[in-house]
């Protein structure tokens, strides 16, 4: 196949980097030259990118792990090294970068058929890539005859590699319902609390650490028996990591709570917060939510925030999703619970009572300073008129012997407090 020799990498300002190994890279160039491996890259780029926009566009599920690319790429080198050889299809095995998309698959919860649609995908691509060359580099005589060889080649090289991959599938499954599970917590655990991740954590994780990191930390309502419980959890964690358009999502359970970790090929551009707390929870699950953060140091501190959030929600009267974005100035301001109790007590004395009339002056209160003193917004925000709120905000500032707006910062952490933590306005 002397056309393989015409391979050459489209003129691009700014050429794909690649995505395998350094000594993949180095040993595909030894075997087929620069060129050709430079085309590999770009053509793998490409066809992974056009695969993925097949599927979004067929709304079909794939291109789950984030690794694709390597994988595509590994594939398509070895098979041009195996081409420029005349390997037989019987030594042809699929290379390291697509047995590591595999092991990230199961990790991932991707099923085997979502894997094997991505493969073969990836490889009529990749067919009708070699084929445009063929037609360019071989003359009509050659055509026919360089075509049939080419075909039977590719489609005995990608049953190779679907019989490994499958393999690996199998085994990696056997492995991921065993021991793993115990050694994904060692190695979170060790992670959060400052240690450096060993080599082949993020093999084990199948997270890549370097990504953006999402945390949450999820408790029971209920101290009953819950059918089905880690099944549930499971399937909760996996679909709101869909809806959030997470890159991966690992779930663990540690000492009666759920810890959901997803993560991000980058910064997420909607609104988290907002999609975590309408995603469809269990009505028996309390969450608690930390803040998208970069690589490890932001691992840890999304882990923090969600722990910030999660003492919030254990002391919170009433709710079942606290983001500490929301949450994180209660988790301060509760720090020292018996300080909180006292500074609520002292700002809304005349306020304290549990008596409805007061209880809707305080809240009516709370969105008028939350509002910027807007009587139109705290009025919209209750479904009250202008009047009735001018009026509640008048009898707050007699009942409190100032005017409402005197001290609006304090008073608002205060009502806040109340608000959330009843208990505190009690002696």
């Amino acid at each position: 196949m002397t056309w393989l020799e015409g391979l050459q990498p489209p003129e691009r300002e700014y050429p794909a980097a690649p995505a395998s190994a350094p000594q993949v890279i180095t040993g595909a160039r030894e075997e087929i030259g620069p060129s050709a491996t430079a085309w590999a890259v770009e053509a793998a780029a490409e066809i992974v990118e056009q695969v993925e926009a097949d599927f979004s566009a067929a709304g079909t599920p794939g291109m789950m792990t984030g690794s694709e690319r390597e994988g595509c790429e590994a594939c398509l080198l070895t098979t041009l090294i195996g081409l420029r050889n005349g390997t037989p299809a019987s030594q042809i095995t699929a290379p390291a970068g697509a047995q590591e998309n595999i092991r990230l698959s199961v990790r991932q919860g991707v099923p085997i058929g979502t894997v094997l649609r991505t493969v073969w995908a990836c490889h009529t691509r990749v067919q009708d890539a070699l084929l445009s060359v063929l037609e360019r580099e071989v003359g009509p005589e050659r055509l026919v005859t360089e075509v049939r060889e080419l075909n039977a080649a590719l489609f005995s090289y990608v049953n190779s590699y679907i019989r490994d991959l499958m393999a690996g599938y199998e085994d990696e499954l056997s492995l991921w319902h065993g021991r793993l599970p115990a050694e994904r917590l060692r190695i979170m655990t060790a992670l959060l609390e400052g240690e450096d991740p060993p080599a082949d954590a993020e093999q084990i994780l199948g997270l890549r650490l370097g990504n953006h990191h999402l945390l949450g930390v999820a408790w029971p309502s209920t101290s009953g028996h819950l059918p089905d419980r880690e099944a549930v959890l499971n399937r909760y964690g996996t679909e709101t990591g869909r809806l959030l358009g997470a890159a991966g999502t690992l779930i663990l359970q540690h000492e009666g709570t759920t810890r959901f970790w997803w993560t991000f090929n980058s910064k997420p551009a909607g609104d988290i917060v907002s999609i975590a707390r309408d995603a469809p929870r269990p009505p028996w699950m309390k969450l608690a939510l930390g803040t998208v953060r970069p690589g490890l140091a932001g691992l840890r501190v999304s882990y923090f925030d969600s722990l910030q959030a999660a003492a919030v929600g254990r002391l919170a009267a009433e709710g079942t999703f606290w983001a500490y974005e929301e949450a994180g100035l209660l988790a301060l301001l509760t720090a020292d619970r018996e300080a909180a109790g006292r500074f609520v007590r002292t700002e809304l004395s005349g306020l304290l009572g549990q008596d409805p009339k007061t209880a809707d002056i305080r809240e009516t209160l709370r969105h008028f300073l939350l509002s910027g003193s807007s009587r139109v917004a705290a009025a919209q925000a209750l479904h009250l008129a202008t009047n009735t709120v001018a009026y509640r905000v008048k009898r707050a500032g007699e009942q409190l012997a100032r005017p409402a707006g005197e001290r609006p910062i304090q008073t608002l952490m205060a009502l806040e407090l109340a608000h959330a933590f009843p208990k505190l306005m009690e002696n």
